[in-house]
């Protein structure tokens, strides 16, 4: 009975911290769905999505603090809602590929030094391109605002994507840019060290 007490406690005590944790990363996700409810209130903004807006904002925090990657996309000047929500995730996308473009570019220059400027631009710009349009099916857009003046409707989409998937576009998007370079046989050894580093820092 006594060992059984003990372990008890041992359990107890090692889940104290994940229990704070648990608190704390609510307590934040309440104050960023707070703060960003009345921000897209104080501009005109409406959500797509039924319910609360904090409420949803809540939820989406609640992911992003347990590591989902938090991509924002955005769309001005178009003749519809629904345009409007397209065009915004469209832009997460893109934006989310030139960030991650930039970081590699990084990385490359540093420790490939034998190839040439035009090289280094066209394997980013594949990569770019091919990231692009693998992110684009992992994203998942948790809160849809819009706001019409005009006749023109602008928009922004709050997205999550998995952290493990984001890693596996950019590690696919990767080696099929230097396959299209024909470089994968002298630099294909070195892709995890270019899509790896940094990216973390980086929020990517």
């Amino acid at each position: 009975m006594k060992k059984i007490l003990v372990l008890m406690a041992a359990a107890l005590v090692a889940l104290a911290p994940m229990s704070a944790q648990t608190k704390r990363d609510a307590r934040n996700a309440r104050n960023d769905a707070a703060s960003a409810a009345k921000s897209l209130k104080r501009e005109g903004f409406k959500t797509l999505e039924l319910g609360n807006v904090e409420s949803q904002f809540e939820r989406y925090f609640l992911k992003v603090n347990a590591g989902c990657r938090q991509i924002v996309g955005t769309a001005e000047n178009c003749v519809s809602v629904n345009l409007a929500k397209i065009t915004a995730l469209s832009n997460a996308a893109n934006e989310y590929s030139i960030t991650c473009g930039g970081t590699v570019r990084g990385r490359i220059v540093s420790s490939a030094s034998s190839l040439t400027t035009q090289q280094v631009d066209n394997i980013v710009a594949s990569f770019e391109r091919l990231v692009e349009k693998r992110i684009g099916g992992e994203l998942m857009p948790y809160v849809v605002a819009f706001k019409t003046k005009k006749g023109v409707t602008s928009a922004r989409a709050y997205c999550l994507v998995d952290i493990a998937e984001a890693y596996k576009a950019r590690k696919e998007a990767m080696e099929m840019a230097l396959a299209e370079q024909s470089l994968s046989e002298q630099y294909g050894s070195m892709v995890s060290d270019w899509i790896d580093e940094g990216f973390d820092k980086a929020g990517l």
